[in-house]
């Protein structure tokens, strides 16, 4: 009897750790899919960090002179990347935060300010570098910021798609959205006019700073983060590959006129102010 009551409790005990190593593995599988979103927005702000860096690097090189560094273009593509930064931020709080910056982050942050400053000063001593350094400011900046997201991915199961019902942002997050395309639209008009460009972006940013500030209320650029869905990353994406382009033709060539910086302002403008108008899933563990 004693023996078959061992037996018995045996079997309890391993149909219990059983029972509790299941339970583990399904709340791994649900933590692996939460974040993918998060990880997506992490890849995509590592390409636009090493986009700023090739055209920041550009900048100094001897094609386009010491000279052009601190000019309009840093007026065109600071704003998108700092906003950006600050929305992915908003919106890492509906995955609980799970992708906090971590040792190897803070090396890789190292790493591109002393890049940043190493090719300020190479530029503006007036030594001079080949305009290919920027291509390879580019992939050292893309490696930098791209591994941690790639690594997250690549362990995580892709998440499947849930249906949820559509719904528009709320109107806090589409006023903000709005703005948001309104000014990046103006900042790429004026691009050609210093003076403009320079009164905009900083008149910019300081209503950007405020709305940062702002971390609990409804407007603020944080909890506009944390609202967005597809559609309106989808936009703000667009805009912000358009206002890079503008700057890099700027750069490296004479095609773009007046006329041309005012229809791109335009189309960064209604990207982001249409997007307020789309309907996006609701909150959702693989929705970014």
């Amino acid at each position: 009897m004693e023996s078959e009551r061992e037996s018995e409790s045996h079997e309890s005990a391993d149909g219990s750790e059983e029972r509790m190593l299941r339970s583990v593995e399904q709340i791994r599988a649900r933590t692996a899919q939460v974040p993918r979103g998060h990880a997506l927005l992490q890849l995509a702000y590592a390409v636009m960090m090493a986009a700023y860096m090739a055209v920041f690097v550009y900048t100094g090189s001897i094609e386009a002179g010491a000279s052009a560094h601190g000019g309009t273009t840093m007026a065109l593509i600071l704003p998108p990347l700092i906003i950006s930064s600050s929305l992915i931020t908003g919106a890492s709080e509906r995955f609980g935060g799970r992708l906090r910056t971590t040792g190897r982050q803070w090396l890789a942050i190292g790493a591109f300010i002393a890049l940043l400053v190493v090719f300020f000063a190479w530029g503006i001593l007036g030594i001079g570098y080949p305009w290919w350094m920027a291509l390879i400011a580019f992939a050292v900046t893309l490696v930098l910021f791209s591994i941690r997201p790639l690594s997250a991915l690549r362990r995580m199961p892709a998440a499947e798609a849930e249906q949820q019902p559509s719904s528009l942002l709320p109107r806090p997050g589409q006023i903000t959205t709005i703005v948001l395309g309104a000014y990046l639209g103006l900042a790429s008009a004026v691009a050609l006019w210093p003076t403009a460009a320079w009164i905009v972006t900083m008149i910019g940013m300081l209503a950007v700073i405020v709305a940062l500030a702002a971390q609990t209320s409804a407007w603020g650029i944080l909890h506009t983060g944390y609202e967005w869905r597809r559609p309106q990353w989808i936009a703000g994406g667009v805009a912000a590959l358009l206002m890079f382009l503008l700057a890099a033709l700027i750069i490296a060539t004479d095609l773009i006129t007046p006329a041309v910086a005012i229809g791109v302002g335009v189309l960064v403008a209604a990207s982001l102010i249409v997007s307020a108008f789309l309907p996006g899933r609701s909150r959702g563990a693989s929705e970014a």
